[in-house]
């Protein structure tokens, strides 16, 4: 650690953190840097070089030029095949709403893809774990469960066949029918 920031807690500044502060500079252009460190200390609690306020100033055209989709990510790592995964982002809410999309259904689709787009050059590129949690923090992609046992079920099925089976309920005592996940009550047998 430079003497210049001892005592200093490192910190790092969010997207939002920083345009409010590019925003503020522009309000106040007289601000000096330790000004602005101090202003950055008391509205966000936090303690941050003026190194760092001077490469946030410098940058301040990438937090305006576009909108980024998660604000919130510290650190961007880039995608190494951006096209790719625009294409998977595609393919993605295209089949969100008819299938549930698992981890494991993106890993796969982004492989084919990257045959598709890329052929065998790059067949040894890893979609790792990692890069799947990146990729959802990219696109600002959560999961949810979206339906449990109950979401398997076709209920037309069921209505043609509820009264056949209730006609067949009919033949026995009720002490006799339970549901199979009463498996508790095996001990009765």
């Amino acid at each position: 650690m430079a003497s210049h920031l001892k005592g200093v807690k490192k910190s790092t500044l969010t997207d939002n953190m920083r345009k409010t502060l590019c925003e503020y500079k522009i309000e106040h252009p007289s601000s000096s840097q330790k000004d602005l460190q101090q202003w950055v200390q008391q509205i966000f609690d936090l303690s941050v070089s003026q190194s760092t306020i001077s490469n946030t100033l410098k940058r301040s055209s990438e937090y305006f030029s576009k909108e980024k989709k998660n604000s919130n990510v510290k650190r961007h790592k880039s995608a190494k095949y951006p096209e790719l995964e625009k294409v998977l982002y595609e393919c993605f809410l295209q089949y969100q709403e008819k299938v549930n999309m698992t981890g494991e259904m993106i890993q796969s689709k982004a492989k084919e893809f990257l045959q598709k787009m890329y052929g065998d050059a790059n067949s040894k590129f890893n979609f790792s774990i990692g890069w799947l949690e990146r990729f959802k923090a990219r696109h600002v992609i959560k999961s949810y469960r979206r339906f449990g046992e109950s979401g398997s079920v076709v209920m037309v099925n069921i209505e043609y066949a509820l009264p056949q089976i209730r006609a067949i309920l009919e033949n026995f005592d009720w002490k006799d029918i339970y549901n199979m996940d009463e498996t508790d009550l095996f001990y009765r047998l």
